[in-house]
């Protein structure tokens, strides 16, 4: 039921979602993007988003099964953040990295301070490098999207192009999520954007965590690192900083701590969200670029060198297939042990993969085009070692794809 709620300046209505609110009359703020008469903003389950009356204002809110409201005095907007808003709006950095632990605002703070330079005429892009929690692109990936006008939710871009790293945490493919972000700042430099903002994940805690902020800084070489906590935890991070200017941001009042299975819901909307008019599409591998573990990077041996496989294992792959690096090998029913891999590994002179059929069942693909252009992701449905083709749950038109990984 539509509840009237009546919103006086100095006073922001926080809304959990599931829920909406519609503007009637007044004037208010979403992270710097105004809401006039006629406008809704509608908040996705597990998410808070605050809306700032910059006048006297009337809403309509409904409030969905688990959602709420409350009406609390002040702006969610610290006065750090205005500060490097003000920065922003008159030129200043064109780089800058968003650092903090878990629910510190990181992504508030992007969006806001996007909002203020694309206002002030900046042209601004994101990388969202946070890739358990993203917000542009779907999860397990760094994405890039340039912004034109002000947004409510960083949810509302469509990733331009994106890096799949296929894992919600970067703490065990540091050199890969850096790889992403490396990539995402060629895509900003080709979109001609003169303010990039980089949001990170909110892994804070441990010598590898403080090396990868600092390999993050070393790549993307900021003119601002903005580090957002409500204590002291940053500071082992903001001392391996140093040569970079960081700036230490007081955390919003207002931010909302999640537990786990409301980050989980999140990252199914994620999902949900680029898997929207998905259906199966059949792609031969032996026309695309395959890349990471699944079978069809590699060729065909010759009859001999299967003979060889048989003859050391005691049973024939359903699949044979090799590059210069390795040999990959698919099984039916039950693999051959370790010893026996071992044996053909010194026998061919390079490692053996094993790859049970069926296991790719379920695995989270990335589907690119030419010349490397995101298109999409997918979720693999199974794997023909006859036709040498894959099956994929995804919205993209299989005649597009030219690489899977």
């Amino acid at each position: 039921m539509a509840t009237q709620v009546v919103l006086e300046p100095g006073k922001t209505i926080l809304l959990d979602g599931p829920a909406s609110a519609l503007v009637i009359s007044g004037l208010v703020s979403v992270f710097g993007a105004e809401l006039r008469p006629r406008r809704r903003l509608v908040v996705r389950k597990g998410r808070r988003m605050p809306l700032e009356a910059l006048e006297a204002s009337r809403l309509e809110v409904v409030v969905g099964e688990g959602g709420s409201y409350s009406i609390v005095d002040g702006s969610p907007i610290p006065p750090s953040w205005r500060e490097v808003a003000e920065e922003l709006s008159e030129g200043g950095p064109r780089k800058i990295v968003v650092l903090g632990g878990v629910d510190v605002g990181k992504t508030s703070l992007c969006t806001y301070l996007a909002n203020m330079a694309v206002g002030a005429g900046r042209s601004v892009g994101l990388v969202d490098a946070d890739v358990g929690q993203s917000d542009i692109g779907p999860p397990c990936t760094i994405g890039f999207a340039r912004m034109v006008k002000p947004i409510l939710d960083l949810s509302e871009l469509r990733a331009e192009q994106a890096f799949f790293l296929g894992d919600k945490t970067p703490s065990h493919m540091m050199d890969e999520a850096l790889k992403g972000i490396e990539e995402m700042m060629r895509a900003s430099a080709e979109a001609g954007v003169d303010l990039l903002i980089i949001n990170t994940d909110g892994w804070i805690s441990g010598q590898g965590a403080i090396e990868y902020k600092r390999s993050i800084a070393s790549t993307v070489e900021p003119d601002l690192i903005l580090a957002l906590q409500r204590g002291v935890e940053l500071e082992p991070i903001i001392r391996a900083l140093e040569g970079w200017e960081v700036r230490v941001l007081e955390v919003s009042p207002f931010v909302k701590e999640r537990d786990r299975e409301v980050r989980r819901e999140l990252r199914a909307q994620g999902y949900r969200r680029y898997l929207e008019g998905a259906r199966v599409i059949s792609i031969q591998l032996d026309w695309v670029e395959v890349e990471g573990r699944l079978p069809g990077s590699g060729l065909k041996p010759s009859r001999e060198r299967i003979a060889l496989i048989a003859s050391v294992l005691g049973i024939r792959p359903l699949l044979v297939e090799e590059d210069q690096e390795k040999m990959t090998l698919v099984f039916e029913g039950e693999a051959p042990d370790e010893e026996l891999i071992s044996r053909l590994e010194e026998a061919v002179g390079k490692e053996v993969d094993v790859f049970l059929k069926g296991e790719e069942k379920g695995l989270l693909v990335a589907l690119y085009g030419r010349e490397g252009r995101f298109l999409g992701i997918g979720v693999v449905v199974g794997l023909d070692c006859r036709k040498k083709a894959i099956r994929v749950f995804t919205p993209v038109d299989e005649d597009a794809v030219a690489k899977i990984c």
